[in-house]
């Protein structure tokens, strides 16, 4: 009885021990387990730094490019062997016959596109990934993007696409849509470049976005972007916008009921995707979108002004008065002062003219006296000395000579009755000095001819 006992509780023994190097194991391997765990949770949800550096190259895209390139990066394998299976052709019945979603054959028509996400795995893988686990976060991403390439000049209507800004689902969005009916056009840019203000030699608008030949328009872009209401949706080719201008395109492909069909309204993706490793590719992703965020706060920092003006936060209300009113006011000012300057130079040129010819008036004077004094004085001289010589020469040398002779006090005797005698022709004088009378006469004639070249002179 005692050895049955005995037994029992060993085997019992036994068993605790077991179970509890169970357990041990057990959570040992679980531990082992979530250090190897699935990438995409042990990278954990991209930032929102992350998407628009993962989403940049192709944010500018058309809507219905987009509609299908997204839900196509989660089917990578099938992308992979659509390079292979084309090798750089668009056969639309090779690609119709294939067993591959239809957002991988529409894709496949544009081989510049399938290169671009098949050579780029790790970039296409982490686009699948983002859209399947974020999908809200990739749509806010693209308008993100959009707004700023926008703001910057760069995202303008064209001849290969149509931008508008509307408001779908209460949301304000920036749509982008074929401009042709017949072709889509891919636009080739610089995503680090594009959604900056263009640096000097560069002009704002489509110089940034080039465009290659455009490419068919087919059943196959059977999907368009609801934004904010549910993202890629089957359009069935009827509708406004760009689906109702090329539908009559569309509708001439001869594998048309490939893509025309109901059964596309459910928009499949491949949540697989999330099983690939890409970390190194993550944590480069990461650190890019570091630069990036860096580059465009120091870009968003020189443009704080026309930000300021664009968005209408009362910096435009207050530049725009400031500017009328100060040019209004400083015009008026202007205008006033040019008014008062105009008059002071008028007055001043008056004045001018006034100086100018009292000057001339001046200077002109001695010339005048010079020339009277020139044209009659010495003419009437010689004629006076001419008159008076014959009329001393008339009275005799000797009469001359006596009154030369004469003193100092004769001489002015007989100048006062020269002068009595030609105020009041008294005949004394004259029986007292005949001579001198006649000299004195003669003087008198000689002094009143003089006179009169005087009061010319006056």
């Amino acid at each position: 009885m005692n050895r049955v006992k005995s037994k029992t509780a060993i085997n019992l023994l036994v068993l605790i021990l077991a179970t509890s190097a169970s357990i041990c194991c057990n959570k040992r391997t679980a531990g082992s387990d979530s250090a190897t765990s699935s990438p995409g949770a042990a990278s954990g949800a991209f930032t929102a730094a992350d998407t628009d550096e993962l989403l940049a190259s192709i944010a500018l895209y058309p809507d219905p490019l987009l509609a299908q390139i997204l839900p196509a990066a989660t089917f990578i394998d099938q992308l992979e062997e659509a390079q292979k299976t084309l090798n750089g052709k668009s056969d639309d019945n090779l690609i119709a016959n294939q067993n591959w979603d239809v957002s991988v054959k529409s894709v496949a028509h544009y081989p510049d596109v399938l290169q671009t996400m098949t050579e780029k795995d790790d970039w296409t893988t982490a686009l699948g990934q983002a859209y399947v686990n974020q999908p809200a976060d990739v749509e806010k991403s693209i308008q993100n993007l959009r707004g700023e390439a926008q703001d910057a000049g760069n995202l303008v209507t064209s001849e290969q696409m149509i931008v508008e800004t509307k408001t779908e689902n209460g949301q304000q969005v920036i749509v982008v849509e074929p401009a042709q009916p017949e072709v889509i056009y891919v636009p080739q840019y610089d995503p680090q470049v594009v959604y900056q203000e263009p640096q000097s030699g560069h002009a704002a608008g489509t110089a940034l976005l080039a465009f290659g030949a455009g490419m068919a328009m087919g059943a196959w872009l059977n999907r368009d972007w609801n934004w904010y209401g549910g993202g890629p949706y089957y359009h069935g080719w009827n509708g406004g916008g760009w689906v109702g201008r090329s539908a009559s395109y569309a509708n001439v492909n001869v594998n048309r009921n490939m893509y025309v069909n109901n059964s596309y309204r459910n928009v499949n993706v491949n949540r697989n995707i999330n099983s690939r490793n890409i970390n190194n590719y993550r944590n480069d992703l990461h650190r890019s979108s570091e630069v990036r965020r860096q580059n465009t706060a120091r870009a968003g920092n020189s443009l704080n002004d026309r930000n300021a003006v664009r968005t209408g936060n009362g910096v435009r209300d207050a530049n725009g008065v400031r500017d009328a009113n100060g040019v209004r006011n400083g015009n008026a000012v202007r205008n006033g002062n040019n008014d008062a300057l105009r008059k002071d130079n008028k007055n001043l040129d008056n004045n001018r003219r006034d100086v100018n010819s009292r000057n001339t008036g001046a200077a002109q004077q001695p010339a005048n006296r010079d020339a009277r004094q020139s044209g009659n004085r010495p003419a009437q001289q010689p004629a006076n000395r001419a008159a008076s010589n014959r009329s001393g020469a008339s009275a005799g040398t000797s009469d001359v000579k006596r009154t030369q002779s004469q003193s100092p006090q004769n001489r002015q005797a007989t100048q006062s009755n020269t002068s009595r005698g030609s105020a009041s022709g008294s005949r004394s004088s004259a029986g007292t000095q005949p001579s001198g009378s006649r000299s004195g006469g003669s003087q008198s004639g000689a002094a009143k001819q003089g006179s009169g070249g005087g009061g010319g002179r006056r």
